[in-house]
């Protein structure tokens, strides 16, 4: 148990944060924060394993040791790039992170309480999450994908509600979320079904509120003190959210380990914070949008690892908001440069009608 821990705190938690060095090289030093890093690295991991895991989906199936290898390799290498970076910035500014932003300022005796009661009620609803499991048929599916994986080394060959070999089911296929968690467990050595309704849970409910506090960080850049309410306020949202089955909250607290859960609450709230950070930028020098594009670019093939909806639900967000941008800049290159950031959700958008 012990080791089954250490691996999935290395590869959940220490390989996805240096993997984000790379693209926070990109950003300005005064936005970056080891909440930002891991979203980064998240974000950018998950992405490479879509890369990775759609061609040998298609072409191999049986070809889930190779995606393991593959994927292990290149986000080792990537690790290794960004604990370089943060060494080159090191010797070069004696920090890789500068504090000088209106965030930084030491917090009051109020913030602080508000932060504590915060950090406490996610710890409650990440515990609820866990051992208060909530029956979902679409487990009969997605879970038991995961687990045939898992133990027969095949991709989505094998059909999960009767056991039967079968063709490959591209809808499925293209979203090879239930094949990462077989890859968590396989590495961890820890059964599937606990992967999917314990540790996933537990990584992308912290993972959420990193986001939305990301977008707190800009909207209430010069009201700092508010960020913690907010924070609390999201956190409600989300507790008692439950006024349908098809609520985001709801999808996020009983099905966190589907994709489209992810797509509801993780990629479409990222695309926001990504857009809400490239409009505070405009006032900053132009290098320092690379970063956040880099990130978006990378979301939008996260999104078609979630699920096949997002080809057009995702593209369609950031179409509209180019539009709008465009229009109130005055500027044609924002949405030009939104367009190019789509290109992975056009490729499977069309790869999911060819093929």
């Amino acid at each position: 148990m012990i080791v089954s821990i250490f691996l999935l705190i290395l590869i959940l938690v220490i390989m996805p944060f240096c993997v984000g060095l790379v693209p926070a090289y990109f950003i300005d030093r005064r936005k970056r924060r080891i909440s930002l890093v891991y979203v980064f690295g998240m974000i950018v991991s998950l992405a490479i394993f879509q890369l990775i895991a759609v061609p040998v989906i298609i072409n191999k199936g049986d070809g889930f040791r190779l995606i393991i290898t593959l994927f292990l390799i290149i986000t080792g290498v990537l690790s290794v790039v960004g604990i370089a970076l943060v060494a080159i910035e090191v010797r070069k500014y004696g920090t890789p992170i500068n504090r000088t932003d209106e965030i930084s300022v030491p917090k009051t005796k109020e913030e602080k309480i508000y932060w504590i009661i915060f950090i406490a009620l996610v710890v409650i609803q990440i515990l609820l999450s866990c051992f208060m499991q909530y029956f979902d048929g679409d487990d009969a599916y997605y879970v038991v994908e995961s687990l045939l994986t898992n133990e027969t080394d095949t991709l989505y060959r094998i059909k999960p509600y009767t056991g039967l070999s079968t063709g490959m089911d591209l809808r499925h296929a293209m979203a090879s979320m239930p094949v990462w968690i077989a890859y968590i467990a396989r590495i961890s050595g820890i059964h599937s079904t606990i992967v999917s309704h314990i540790v996933v849970p537990i990584v992308m409910l912290p993972l959420l509120y990193m986001i939305y506090y990301q977008c707190g960080r800009i909207l209430f850049r010069k009201e700092r003190k508010k960020l913690p309410i907010f924070m609390i306020f999201v956190w409600i949202m989300y507790m008692f959210g439950n006024v349908s089955i098809y609520t985001n909250a709801t999808f996020m607290m009983t099905r966190t380990w589907q994709g489209k859960a992810m797509l509801a609450n993780l990629v479409l709230l990222t695309v926001i914070w990504i857009l809400l950070a490239l409009f505070e930028t405009e006032r900053l020098v132009k290098e320092w949008r690379l970063g956040y594009y880099i990130i978006l670019f990378f979301t939008n093939i996260l999104a078609a690892m979630c699920s096949t909806a997002s080809v057009f639900l995702v593209a369609m967000l950031l179409g509209l908001s180019g539009i709008v941008l465009g229009i109130a800049k005055k500027n044609i290159q924002i949405p030009l440069k939104l367009m190019i950031t789509c290109t992975p959700l056009a490729i499977y958008g069309a790869m999911f009608i060819l093929i």
